[in-house]
């Protein structure tokens, strides 16, 4: 799994500039029954998906590796913990601390890009009750045709981390058989995110592989960005046409 230190910094503006998932995908996921019995969110951050699950009557076990986010989402969804519905732990896909047999759904969204297939396969076998299911999901602008999304691309490219590895930006399509070993089935949904100035800046800092708020860089970014929301604002909003990409499937 990714190394908990790489989103050091960035636990602020993850939450309040990322998108969040939709409504449509926990209603989804309840009519299908696959949240009555116990779900581990993996990689949970700050909790942004974990809140869908809550949201659709869900008892969670959330599991993050990083101190920053994890207690992000601690101090936010502080009444679904007194009130026995979450669990918070420190873990990874690897090791996620969680008893045997525990769970009937494991979730990873916007996460399982840095997951290594081979050891959290093992681990998730091992958390999964028979019969259980992994659901992995992202949210994605790129693919997305639309004249704002091909701009800011164009405009953070160059502001990118050397060396970061394609699966870093976009849905890792070709991992996908060896983190869902047993099969899966795809389903999308429509996501689009209305920015402010201020939650543009926010977003493109939220990005591990972009310049964070401390960087020299950052400076730089944020001009160009201001750039491009003068150029495609409407009534002080710009709109990143995401989608969510939500990949069920079994690991036998």
């Amino acid at each position: 799994m990714r190394t908990p230190d790489r989103f050091l910094g960035r636990a602020g503006v993850y939450a309040q500039a990322r998108p969040s998932y939709p409504d449509a995908l926990g209603l989804w996921l309840a009519e299908r029954g696959l949240l009555l019995d116990g779900v581990a969110d993996v990689g949970a951050g700050t909790g942004l998906f974990t809140r869908l699950l809550l949201g659709q009557g869900a008892k969670v076990h959330a599991v993050e590796p990083n101190p920053e986010m994890r207690a992000q989402l601690a101090a936010a969804l502080a009444g679904e913990i007194t009130a026995g519905r979450l669990t918070v732990h420190d873990g990874t896909s690897e090791a996620t601390g969680l008893p045997d047999a525990s769970v009937a759904l494991i979730t990873a969204a916007q996460a399982a890009h840095w997951f290594t297939p081979e050891p959290t396969v093992r681990e998730f076998r091992r958390i999964l009750r028979p019969g259980g299911q992994v659901l992995l999901v992202w949210n994605d602008w790129r693919g997305e045709e639309t004249a704002f999304n091909r701009a800011y691309g164009e405009t953070v490219r160059p502001f990118q981390e050397v060396g970061t590895p394609d699966v870093a930006t976009r849905v890792p399509e070709q991992e996908l058989p060896h983190l869902l070993p047993g099969g899966f089935e795809r389903i999308t949904f429509e996501n689009p995110l209305p920015l402010t100035r201020e939650r543009l800046h926010g977003l493109a800092a939220s990005v591990s592989y972009l310049p964070s708020p401390e960087d020299p860089a950052y400076p730089a970014m944020t001009r160009e960005l201001d750039r491009l929301f003068d150029q495609h604002q409407r009534g002080d909003v710009v709109t990143l046409a995401y989608r969510t990409h939500a990949f069920l499937g079994r690991l036998d």
